[in-house]
C-alpha cells in the first residue's frame, strides 16, 4: 500500500507541526498580556462545528485529495502569518485568535478526510490495521511535535515551532499530491438481516439528511458518538489544566509541552500494538472498559506530583488511542464508503465540538481548587460510558438500516 504509505507519513507530519504549534499558541497566550487562554482554547475548538458539515458535503461531491490539498495550502498559509507577523512586531492577540479561528473551521476536512480515503488506499482486509495506523499517526506527531515544542519554545521561542507547523502543511500537499490513482473503494460486507441491496453506492445521490438519520438510530454510531463527545468535553477542561499544572510543578514554559508528549507516548504504545496485533475482544466492550478506566486514570492528577502526572498521562494516552480505531472500525463497517466522507465529518465534527465547553468549565472549576477541577474532568469522561455501556453492549448493530435503502439506492 505505497499511496497509504505516502499519505501517512505526510499527515503524521503534518499532525506533529500542529501538535507543535499548539504548544507554540499557548505559550504565546500565556506570555502576552492581552490574550486569554480559555478564549484561545475555544475559538481553536469551536468552530469546528461549522466547518465541520461543510467539511463532509465537500469530501464526498468532490475530489477528496484535491480538497484535502487546498485546505492543506490554506492553513499552511494562517500559520505562516504568525511568525512573519512577529518579525516585524506586529503579533497580537487578535492575530492568535484569528489563526486559531481558521484552523478550526478547516480543521474536519483533514480530520474525516483520512479516514475517508482510507478504503481507497488499502485493501478490504487492511482496513483495521490502516485504522490503527491512522491512530499511530496522531500519537507519534503529538508525541514528537509536542516533546520538541517544548525543548524549542524555552530555547528558541514559540514563533519559530509555528513556522515549522506551516511547512509540515506543505509537506502534508506534497504527499496528496504524490498519489495520482485511488483504487474503487473496497465493498464492506452487509450485515445478512439488512434489507439494503449488497450494490456500489452512488455518492452524488446520498442524502445528508439520511445520513444524520442513520446516525441518531443506529445505536452503535449514536451511542459511542455521545461517549466520545463528552469523553472531550474533559478534553477540553485538560486543555487548560494541563498548562497551568505545568507552571505548578517548575516545568518552563515548555513544559505543558512534555505533559502532551507524556499523553500521547502512551496512545502510541497503544496504537503500534494494535496495528501490529488483532484485537479479539468485542470491540463495543473493549470500548466502554477504555473509556471508564482512562476517566478512573484522571483522578491521579489530585497529587501535585511530577512523576504520578506523567504516569497517569501516559496510562490514559494507553486508554484513549485505542477508543478511536475501534470505534472506526465498527463505523466503517455499518455504512458503505460512498457516505464516509459525510458519516466521518458528521460524528467527528460532534466529537471535536465539545471540547470549547470543557474550556469554559475549567475556567469556572479552577478558581474552586485542583481537587473539584479534576472530579469534574473524571465525571464528563466517565459517567457517559457508565450510562450508556449496557444499551450499546446489547444493541442490535443493524438497527437503523432502513435508512441505508434511502442512502444508496
Amino acid at each position: 500500500m505505497p499511496g497509504f504509505r505516502r499519505v501517512w507519513a505526510g499527515a503524521t507530519v503534518s499532525a506533529a507541526g500542529d501538535s507543535a504549534s499548539w504548544v507554540a499558541l499557548v505559550a504565546l497566550s500565556l506570555g502576552s498580556a492581552h490574550a486569554s487562554l480559555p478564549v484561545l482554547v475555544a475559538l481553536y475548538t469551536a468552530p469546528v462545528a461549522i466547518g465541520g458539515l461543510g467539511a463532509g458535503w465537500a469530501l464526498d461531491h468532490f475530489d477528496r485529495r484535491k480538497v484535502m490539498i487546498a485546505d492543506s495550502l490554506l492553513r499552511g498559509a494562517a500559520f505562516a502569518s504568525i511568525p512573519i507577523a512577529a518579525v516585524f512586531g506586529g503579533l497580537g492577540a487578535g492575530q492568535l485568535y484569528a489563526v486559531a479561528v481558521v484552523y478550526g473551521l478547516l480543521k474536519m476536512i483533514g480530520l474525516a478526510g483520512f479516514p475517508a480515503l482510507i478504503p481507497s488506499l488499502v485493501s478490504d482486509e487492511q482496513i483495521d490495521q490502516a485504522n490503527a495506523l491512522e491512530g499511530v499517526t496522531f500519537g507519534l506527531a503529538t508525541l514528537v511535535g509536542a516533546g520538541l515544542a517544548g525543548l524549542a519554545v524555552a530555547t528558541i521561542g514559540p514563533a519559530p515551532v509555528v513556522a515549522v507547523d506551516a511547512a509540515s502543511y506543505l509537506v502534508m500537499a506534497l504527499s496528496l499530491w504524490s498519489v495520482r490513482a485511488l483504487s474503487p473503494p473496497a465493498r464492506r460486507p452487509v450485515p445478512a438481516r439488512s434489507p439494503v441491496p449488497a450494490r456500489a453506492p452512488a455518492p452524488a445521490a446520498t442524502s445528508f439528511r439520511a445520513v444524520v438519520r442513520l446516525a441518531a438510530t443506529n445505536p452503535v454510531l449514536r451511542d459511542t458518538t455521545i461517549m466520545f463527545a463528552l469523553f472531550n468535553v474533559g478534553e477540553g477542561m485538560l486543555l487548560v489544566f494541563l498548562p497551568h499544572r505545568a507552571a505548578e510543578l517548575g516545568l518552563g514554559s515548555g513544559g505543558y509541552g512534555f505533559l502532551v508528549a507524556a499523553t500521547t507516548s502512551g496512545q502510541l504504545l497503544a496504537a503500534g500494538l494494535l496495528a501490529r496485533h488483532t484485537w479479539k475482544a468485542p470491540l463495543r466492550a473493549s470500548i466502554v472498559v477504555a473509556q471508564i478506566t482512562a476517566a478512573v486514570l484522571v483522578l491521579l492528577l489530585t497529587v501535585r506530583s511530577t512523576a504520578v502526572t506523567v504516569a497517569a498521562l501516559v496510562a490514559m494516552g494507553i486508554c484513549t488511542a485505542p477508543m478511536t480505531a475501534w470505534a472506526q472500525s465498527l463505523r466503517m463497517r455499518l455504512v458503505p464508503p460512498g457516505a464516509h466522507g459525510r458519516l466521518f465529518a458528521l460524528l467527528r465534527t460532534a466529537m471535536q465540538a465539545t471540547p470549547p465547553a470543557g474550556a469554559g468549565l475549567a475556567a469556572l472549576t479552577l478558581t474552586r481548587g485542583t481537587l473539584t477541577a479534576v472530579a469534574a474532568v473524571a465525571a464528563v469522561m466517565g459517567l457517559p460510558a457508565l450510562i450508556l455501556a449496557h444499551n450499546l453492549m446489547t444493541a442490535e448493530t443493524d438497527a437503523g438500516h432502513e435508512h441505508m435503502t434511502e442512502l444508496f439506492l
